[in-house]
């Protein structure tokens, strides 16, 4: 986000607070409780959403340097990326040409080959096929015929971008839908990977986008932890396409209303989270300790279980000063596990069984849940679905 438009924000959340309105003019929406239960829907989102959409994967420092490679299993398709020796970012489905094996093993590391622990084929980071074990005995065939095979995938203003099958060539435009412009202001790629945990609950995947999408529920589900930081029901919401850009506001942010007229003076990261929600299933949060970045998926082909994986990149200055008062990351990570965990999943799980026993046929997203609103109508829109209508407030 630019100057002008992070004070375009600020002073959005300034008159809402004023006049007491806590989000933009709609209405109602009913969502069906079968989106979180039909098996079939699930396979149809895994077809449409996770292997034919470009997926937000992490950011740059997730391959720091060239020669850096990550293999990752999260999509349901292995796909290995890496950054080659001229430093651009490359991915592949992990898959040996050979007997369909994975060549690289889940996790990251730096190499410039790599060799499949099943019969020892080997492959360059440019994919190429460099050696067949015994060559001789195996049979005539062309190395240049059986490179690791390519998934499209692009590097864009610090985000990596993969799709999972093999295709056309991705851009920004389709990636990013107008968010080009905001994350170029925020310097991503200069921020290292602090920690990762995975968080696996037992709901519908979208019940767990859901969680990050609306604060509605600060003030009464977290009223003991996060309501401490964050002011609940307030926040701005702005849509780019199928993706979508909220603000909230901390507690600090009332002490500069009180106290520094000029809101030009605010320091906006310490006083605001920013959450993007990128299409599908991403959840971006930039703050003042760097940015957060939730990839959640269905799991073990189940629709009414998920996965969340949370990559915390630190903020550089954030990290000097961990390193100087000698502080954990897991001691963060573990803050943030009990109250998304332990208190939204705990949630969401109930409402998955409340789904799942057809207590009743719909839930409501009210218009100050208009984030909500907007992703259930764009992954719709995206499977060619009928968008649910928004009823007069």
């Amino acid at each position: 986000m630019d100057r002008s438009e992070r004070l375009r924000v600020l002073n959005t959340l300034v008159e809402r607070i004023a006049d007491g309105t806590t989000s933009d003019a709609g209405g109602v929406m009913r969502v069906p409780m079968s989106d979180f239960t039909c098996p079939q829907l699930l396979t149809e989102e895994q077809e449409v959403f996770f292997r034919n959409t470009p997926l937000c994967m992490g950011l740059s420092s997730d391959l720091p340097e060239p020669n850096t490679y990550w293999s990752d299993n999260a999509t349901g398709i292995p796909v290995l990326m890496v950054r080659d020796g001229e430093g651009a970012f490359r991915a592949y489905a992990n898959v040996c040409r050979h007997r369909g094996s994975k060549v690289v093993l889940e996790g990251r590391g730096s190499r410039t080959r790599f060799t499949c622990p099943f019969h020892g084929w080997t492959y360059g980071v440019d994919g190429s096929l460099l050696r067949v074990y015994k060559d001789s005995q195996f049979g005539n065939l062309s190395h240049c015929d059986l490179p690791l095979i390519a998934l499209p995938a692009a590097e864009i203003h610090g985000t990596l971008w993969v799709r999972p099958t093999p295709g056309d060539p991705l851009d920004a435009d389709e990636c990013l839908d107008g968010l080009q412009d905001d994350l170029a202001h925020w310097n991503l790629s200069e921020h290292p990977v602090a920690a990762t945990q995975v968080i696996d609950a037992r709901m519908n995947w979208k019940l767990a986008v859901d969680s990050y999408g609306e604060i509605y529920h600060l003030n009464i589900l977290h009223a003991k932890t996060a309501a401490k930081e964050a002011i609940g029901n307030l926040q701005t919401l702005d849509t780019f396409n199928n993706n979508l850009r909220t603000v909230v506001a901390n507690q600090k942010f009332n002490l500069m209303r009180l106290f520094m007229p000029n809101m030009g003076l605010w320091p906006y990261r310490q006083i605001t989270t920013t959450m993007y929600f990128l299409h599908p299933n991403v959840v971006m949060m930039v703050d003042t300790f760097g940015v957060d970045l939730l990839r959640i998926f269905p799991l073990e082909d189940s629709p009414v279980k998920s996965r969340t994986i949370h990559t915390w990149y630190i903020h550089p200055n954030v990290k000097r000063h961990f390193e100087t008062h000698g502080r954990s990351y897991e001691e963060r990570l573990k803050t943030y596990r009990d109250a998304v965990a332990g208190e939204d999943y705990a949630m969401g799980e109930d409402v998955q069984r409340n789904a799942d026993v057809g207590v009743q046929s719909e839930i409501l997203l009210g218009r100050n849940e208009g984030a909500l609103q907007h992703f259930h109508n764009a992954r719709r829109s995206g499977m060619g679905r009928d968008l649910l209508p928004v009823e007069d407030a």
